[in-house]
């Protein structure tokens, strides 16, 4: 999908992850499933010098407000807790007061805080820092009709954005812009889990393959590397209690590129998620696929991943709703 212009942020990053997030439009579409599982998020000149990024040993993840969990049995009879996670808060424009205020937190092992810094310095990862960089920047996107190694079918729109991102980002400081990534991280690794989950969507500059027909050995090797990375921290989020991340597995076994196709797997994850969502109260949106699953799987199968649905909510940290 593009926007009404060029390329879009969402879609950008959407064609790089695609070979190791292959979990959402196609799957919803194929199963008449409209609508996510999940509940609704609560919703100067540039400095040229960045503060330090202090590197941080692993610790427990700072408190997250949890409410009391909620006892709840599937209906094989097993009895689980659904603990509704408190939403944290996604940054918005702008950025720089926020950045400010971010820094001192994250640098003193503020998990959350980390985890926001690092989103906050992604939205402006790829923005230039200076007038003379932005207008130089656009002058060859009018040109080329590319930028950041993607087509752009609308410069003028490309040009708009771009300037807005420019005045969101202002007082970032430049030098900080390209450290997303390791804020994210040390929050994963404290075992942030809104952090794991967010860690394999937010990609480390570089130049990507468009399309896997045009990558290059060592281009391929990267991406190899980055899905193993994400099947490492979605792990740790299952193990964690995330229904979010029993989406993502259930897609990559449904799918089969990023792991084996595996319908055994793939209903284990999407039933112990469908039951989520009837003890959460939500549409169980999963009966087509489920459907499906079964008519492929043998009975002996069939057994085995209901087991295998059951360990899953079996899970001591099972199970935990994020925004």
């Amino acid at each position: 999908m593009k926007t009404a212009g060029g390329v879009s942020r969402s879609i950008r990053r959407g064609l790089i992850a695609l070979l190791f997030l292959v979990i959402g439009a196609a799957l919803w579409l194929a199963f008449e499933l409209n609508a996510p599982w999940s509940e609704s998020s609560e919703s100067p000149s540039a400095v040229t010098e960045a503060p330090p990024l202090t590197s941080t040993p692993q610790s427990p993840a700072p408190a997250v407000p949890l409410p009391t969990p909620q006892v709840a049995t599937s209906s094989g009879g097993i009895n689980f807790h659904l603990i509704r996670r408190a939403a944290i808060r996604t940054p918005s424009p702008p950025y720089g007061p926020l950045y400010q205020q971010l820094l001192p937190l994250a640098q003193s092992r503020d998990h959350p805080a980390q985890l926001r810094l690092g989103l906050l310095l992604y939205e402006c990862r790829d923005v230039p820092a200076d007038t003379v960089t932005l207008d130089r920047d656009i002058e060859q996107t009018y040109q080329t009709r590319r930028r950041g190694g993607f087509d752009v079918t609308d410069p003028q729109f490309e040009d708009q954005t771009l300037r807005r991102r420019f005045q969101d980002c202002r007082d970032v400081p430049a030098a900080a812009r390209d450290q997303y990534r390791d804020w994210i991280k040390q929050a994963a690794d404290a075992g942030l889990l809104e952090a794991e989950l967010e860690l394999p969507l937010h990609l480390p500059q570089g130049e990507y393959c468009q399309y896997l027909a045009e990558c290059s050995a060592a281009q391929r090797a990267r991406q190899d590397a980055l899905q193993a990375e994400a099947i490492d921290y979605m792990t740790r989020a299952r193990e964690a209690g995330s229904a979010a991340a029993l989406w993502t597995f259930g897609g990559w076994y449904a799918q089969g590129e990023v792991l084996p196709n595996n319908d055994i797997e793939a209903y284990a994850n999407f039933q112990a998620l469908d039951e989520i969502n009837r003890a959460a109260g939500q549409p169980q949106r999963f009966a087509g696929m489920l459907k499906s699953l079964r008519a492929r799987l043998r009975p002996a199968d069939l057994i085995t991943a209901q087991a295998q649905a059951d360990a899953l909510l079996s899970n001591p940290n099972c199970c935990v709703l994020t925004p």
